[in-house]
């Protein structure tokens, strides 16, 4: 939702603070977005923590973002602090490019441990 979404968050939720949501306007990108967590090994159960994440300043384009969820600074080395550690999101003209763009990026990051689903998007690609 977050990598779709083209009008100023801020304003949307004082709309809805205000009463006033069903006045406001939201912008959306119409292409397709798919988004897949990068995980810490052993999530949901028990997880290590602290591991230096590799790969966050790798280049990407402005249809890729990486959210943190699971993370902390430790000096200057963002680390893994919980079992849901990023969400890595794509823009695609369709479903079958979001998710392609998405595990590419996805795979540029890497820490000890790190897991994740490689099915994300398939029944979406099925039915296109």
């Amino acid at each position: 939702i977050m990598l779709r979404l083209q009008s100023d968050l801020v304003d949307l939720c004082d709309s809805a603070l205000d009463g006033t949501l069903d006045r406001a306007a939201a912008q959306w990108d119409q292409r397709c977005a798919i988004g897949v967590v990068l995980a810490a090994g052993g999530y949901p159960a028990s997880y290590a923590r602290g591991a230096p994440i590799r790969g966050l300043d790798a280049p990407q384009p402005d249809s890729i973002k990486v959210f943190h969820a699971g993370t902390a600074l430790a000096g200057d080395q963002v680390v893994t602090s919980g079992g849901r550690v990023l969400c890595v999101t794509a823009l695609g003209e369709d479903i079958a490019s979001a998710q392609r763009a998405c595990y590419e990026a996805a795979d540029k990051i890497s820490w000890g441990g790190m897991t994740l689903r490689r099915d994300i998007g398939w029944r979406a690609i099925a039915r296109s």
